[in-house]
C-alpha cells in the first residue's frame, strides 16, 4: 500500500503546486476583472428524448423504443458569475415546468401479439439543470480599445428530467385491443464533469458577446416502469434500470448583452446539449413472471434552449 500511496501524493503535490502557482499569478498580474453579476433568464426549450431496448444475442433487432418529441417547457434559471484577477467562477441553476409532448410507444415483440404494437400519447414532464465551472480568463487584446477574452474552463454539470404518463392509451391490433399505461414515472438523470472554453467580446460601448462549448463525461441513471395487456387475464409489467457512467455529450451556448444604467444588464441566449448514451448492457424485469431478460440499451437526449436575460451587478 506504500507505493500507491506516495504515487497518490507526489500527484497530488504536483497538481497543487501548479494550481498554487495559477492563484499567485493571478493574484499579482490578473487584468481581467468583472464583479460579481446574478441573472435571472426565462425562456423556452424544446427536448427530444429517445431510448430503445434490442435482443441480446442479436443487436440488430429491436424489441422496445420510446421517443419523447417536442417536449416543450417553460425555463427559468438563476446565475452567479463573476472574473476576479483572470479567475473566472460560474454556476447556474434551471427548472422547467410545464412540460408537454408527444410519446410514441413502439412494441416489436410480445407473447401474446405476433405484431408490432404502437402506442400514442401525450406526456407531461419536468426537468432541473445545474453546472458550475472555474475558468481562466486570458485577454488576447490587452491595452486596446476592444477586447477578446478566452476562458478554458472545467467543471460539473447535471441534468435530469421526469415524465408522466396520463393514462391507459389503445392500440388495435389482429382484431384485439391493446392497453398501455405508465403506471410510474419515467426518470433519466446525466451528470459528470465538463471541459471546454467561452470566448467574450467587448466591442466596445454597451454591447457584450459570449459564445461556448463544453465537452461532457457523465454518468447516466434510468429508470421506467410499464404496463401493457390484452385482456385481464393477459398482460405484462415491466421494470427497466440502467446505470452507466461512461457517456458522451457536448453543450454548446451564444449569447448577447446590453449593459445600461451602469449596472443592469438585458441579453438573449440560446443553447443546445446533446447526450448520447453507450450500448449498454440491461435486465428487463417482467413483474408478471418474475424473469430477468437480458437486452441491450441506448439512449440519446437533445434539448435546444432560448431565454431572455436580465442581470446586475453587485
Amino acid at each position: 500500500m506504500c507505493i500507491p500511496q506516495n504515487r497518490f501524493f507526489k500527484f497530488f503535490g504536483y497538481k497543487s503546486r501548479w494550481l498554487f502557482a495559477l492563484f499567485s499569478y493571478s493574484a499579482l498580474c490578473g487584468s481581467v476583472n468583472e464583479p460579481i453579476r446574478w441573472e435571472w433568464q426565462t425562456g423556452y426549450r424544446n427536448d427530444i428524448f429517445h431510448w430503445h431496448l434490442k435482443q441480446f444475442s442479436a443487436p440488430e433487432k429491436t424489441v422496445y423504443s420510446e421517443r419523447f418529441r417536442d417536449l416543450q417547457f417553460w425555463v427559468n434559471s438563476l446565475t452567479v458569475r463573476a472574473i476576479h484577477r483572470d479567475i473566472a467562477i460560474f454556476a447556474r441553476c434551471s427548472y422547467g415546468a410545464l412540460g408537454k409532448g408527444e410519446l410514441k410507444q413502439k412494441y416489436s415483440s410480445l407473447s401474446f401479439a405476433q405484431d408490432p404494437i404502437i402506442f400514442h400519447s401525450k406526456p407531461s414532464s419536468w426537468n432541473f439543470d445545474s453546472w458550475g465551472f472555474l475558468g481562466y480568463a486570458v485577454d488576447l487584446t490587452a491595452g486596446r480599445n476592444y477586447h477578446v477574452i478566452l476562458v478554458p474552463l472545467i467543471g460539473y454539470g447535471l441534468n435530469a428530467e421526469l415524465m408522466h404518463g396520463n393514462g391507459p392509451h389503445d392500440s388495435k391490433s389482429e382484431s384485439v385491443l391493446f392497453s398501455s399505461e405508465l403506471l410510474s414515472e419515467e426518470r433519466t438523470s446525466w451528470f459528470g464533469p465538463l471541459f471546454g472554453s467561452q470566448v467574450i467580446i467587448q466591442p466596445g460601448g454597451s454591447l457584450q458577446f459570449e459564445a461556448g462549448y463544453a465537452y461532457h463525461r457523465l454518468h447516466l441513471r434510468f429508470r421506467s416502469k410499464n404496463r401493457i395487456e390484452a385482456t385481464s387475464e393477459e398482460r405484462q409489467v415491466e421494470k427497466i434500470h440502467v446505470k452507466d457512467r461512461a457517456n458522451l455529450a457536448h453543450s454548446g451556448w451564444a449569447r448577447i448583452d446590453y449593459t445600461f444604467f451602469d449596472v443592469w444588464r438585458i441579453g438573449l441566449e440560446g443553447g443546445i446539449n446533446y447526450f448520447s448514451s453507450r450500448i449498454l448492457d440491461a435486465a428487463v424485469k417482467n413483474e408478471t413472471t418474475l424473469m430477468r431478460s437480458p437486452q441491450k440499451f441506448k439512449a440519446r437526449w437533445a434539448a435546444v434552449s432560448g431565454t431572455f436575460i436580465l442581470s446586475r451587478f453587485f
